[in-house]
């Protein structure tokens, strides 16, 4: 069995921390992508088109700063087209569901 310098046990601790504190902050930002889309919803059925489009608009730009601060907070690099996409799937859901 080997043991871990303290040096790679604080680097170790340090990388949970990243991952627990990334988990934390999308936890409470991905109610707001989502919470943006369901008032989206209830505005589209008031009759108010172009509020609802407006909505998932602000949706999407949410969704991207979203995962921007996350891959900030992971230390990644921000360019990945897969997470990306994967960023804009609420949005679009949302857009099918809406309009």
């Amino acid at each position: 069995m080997t043991s871990q310098s303290p040096a790679e046990q604080l680097a170790a601790l340090r990388r949970v921390q990243r991952r627990v504190g990334a988990i934390a902050f999308f936890a409470v930002a991905i109610h707001g992508v989502l919470g943006l889309i369901v008032v989206a919803h209830v505005v589209q059925g008031e009759g108010r088109r172009a509020d609802a489009v407006l909505l998932l608009v602000l949706s999407a730009v949410f969704a991207v700063v979203t995962y921007v601060v996350v891959r900030i907070i992971l230390g990644a690099r921000l360019w990945s087209p897969v997470w990306i996409a994967l960023s804009m799937v609420p949005t679009l859901v949302g857009v099918l569901w809406v309009l």
